[in-house]
């Protein structure tokens, strides 16, 4: 268990359910009145008030048992195979695939796009933690290209000053636009094609005229990228796919 002050703890509890056990992540905090079941890439939290007895947290773990492991399989579904960080292994990239290509090589040299291959040189081609970090510096340095590009053509067409551009990591958003004008895209966007790249670019450049989500503002992304509709469907419905890695 790890404590923390004022009453507050989190630790890790195991409970059978359905013929095996699950392991889930126990919250509790003196705030909380009533239980809270969430469930996300982590797996299963419970979040408990302080004094709830473990026999009512378990009872309450059975009845929602359905639900929970309905939901976790529907989650491991989406997340898919986990990426293997070897030579041959395809990549996503501008909505289609290109290739590993990893061989013995100079440490510092980068990873290049050759044609549909990734080259990746490193000093051992079997050191996955070596090959993740440069294909990750790679992919980021190509967002930042490509994101830089679309947001200055948009932020033309809007009519308005180029605003900063960030690259976020963040695993629930694909970007966003602060009362400051920065402007933060998601760099796994850079795995989809260019018109949903696009799409989110018009949607947080609209930000910069309505910082809401009201009709004023869906009117200007409208006006921007008039297939917003059907790629904002498409990016909910495919987007869990960028986030293999």
């Amino acid at each position: 268990m790890r404590a923390s002050r004022r009453g507050s703890s989190i630790e890790t509890r195991a409970i059978r359910l359905d013929g095996g056990e699950l392991a889930y992540l126990l919250k509790r905090s003196p705030r909380r009145r009533t239980l809270g079941l969430r469930i996300d890439g982590k797996g299963l939290t419970v979040n408990a008030p302080s004094r709830a007895p473990q026999r009512w947290v378990e009872s309450v773990l059975r009845e929602k048992a359905g639900w929970v492991l309905t939901k976790l399989r529907e989650l491991e579904q989406q997340q898919g195979p986990q990426m293997l960080w070897q030579d041959g292994e395809p990549l996503p990239f501008l909505g289609g695939h290109i290739q590993l290509d990893v061989a013995a090589g100079a440490v510092r040299a980068p990873a290049v796009l050759s044609g549909e291959w990734l080259q990746v040189r490193l000093a051992d081609p079997l050191d996955e933690a070596a090959l993740q970090a440069k294909v990750m510096k790679w992919y980021r340095a190509q967002a930042h290209a490509c994101f830089a590009e679309r947001v200055e053509i948009y932020a033309a067409r809007l009519g308005v000053p180029l605003p900063p551009l960030r690259l976020s990591n963040a695993r629930t958003c694909w970007g966003r636009c602060n009362a400051r004008g920065e402007i933060s895209l998601n760099w796994r966007l850079v795995k989809a094609p260019l018109q949903t790249i696009d799409y989110v670019v018009a949607h947080e450049l609209a930000h910069l005229k309505h910082l809401n989500h009201s009709p004023a503002f869906w009117q200007v992304v409208g006006q921007l990228f008039p297939p917003h509709l059907q790629v904002r469907a498409a990016l909910k419905t495919e987007g869990w796919r960028y986030h293999a890695f």
